[in-house]
C-alpha cells in the first residue's frame, strides 16, 4: 500500500503504574508526524559465523510538526501551567514533561484503489520543550509551524508500538481515542 497521509495525531497522559493513558486529547491540525526507531545491533560471533545477534528496539526520537501551538496543549504536553480564564502559560525551570502516549491515523491506498486507514500507538513518548522559531512577513506571506520533538520510550511490558487497519477514519479515530484516553466529542474536536 502507498502511503498518502496522516490526520488526527492526538495524545493522553500514559500511568506508569497501569500501562494506560487518561486525558486523551485532539492536537489540531499536524502537517507531519514522525518516529524515528533506536535499536539495537550486536552480533555474537563463534565458529567464524554470526551465532546470535540482537536488533531489538531501545526507544527512538518523536518529531510533530503543529499547525498551530494553542496553548493549552503547549502546558498539556510539556508539564506547564496552565490558566484557562486569561489563556496563559507558566513555565518554571522544575516544570517536568509527563510521559504521553502518541498516535495518528496514516492513509494508504491499495493496489484496488481503496482508502485503508491505519491507527499507530506509542504508549509512551516525552517531549522537550520547543523552539520558538518566528520570522517577519516579506512580500509574500510564509506560514511556518512549531516543531515538537521528543523522546519515544519502551515501557515495561516491551510494547512499544501497537496499530491496526481500518476500512474507515472513523474506526481508527474511535480505536486511537481508546488508547489514550478520549471519553467524550468535547474532549475530541478533530472528530
Amino acid at each position: 500500500m502507498a502511503k498518502k497521509g496522516f490526520e488526527y495525531v492526538v495524545m493522553g497522559k500514559y500511568n506508569e503504574t497501569t500501562g494506560k493513558c487518561t486525558e486523551g486529547r485532539y492536537l489540531g491540525p499536524t502537517s507531519t508526524f514522525n518516529i524515528t526507531v533506536t535499536s539495537n545491533d550486536v552480533k555474537d560471533y563463534g565458529d567464524n559465523r554470526a551465532v546470535v545477534t540482537d536488533t531489538s528496539v531501545t526507544g527512538g526520537t518523536t518529531s510533530l510538526e503543529l499547525n498551530e501551538m494553542v496553548n493549552e496543549t503547549y502546558a498539556y504536553a510539556l508539564g506547564h501551567t496552565y490558566n484557562k480564564e486569561d489563556d496563559t502559560v507558566s513555565c518554571s525551570k522544575n516544570d517536568i514533561a509527563p510521559f504521553v502516549g502518541l498516535g495518528a491515523v496514516g492513509i494508504s491506498r491499495d493496489e484496488t484503489n481503496v482508502d485503508k486507514y491505519t491507527a499507530k500507538f506509542y504508549p509512551k513518548c516525552q517531549f522537550k520543550e520547543p523552539n520558538d522559531e518566528n520570522a517577519t512577513q516579506g512580500e509574500t506571506l510564509a506560514f511556518t509551524h512549531t516543531t515538537m520533538e521528543g523522546n519515544m520510550f519502551v515501557p515495561e511490558n516491551g510494547t512499544w508500538k501497537e496499530q491496526q487497519t481500518f476500512k474507515t477514519l472513523k474506526e481508527a479515530k474511535t480505536w486511537l481515542n481508546g488508547k489514550v484516553g478520549i471519553t467524550t466529542a468535547e474532549a475530541s474536536s478533530g472528530e
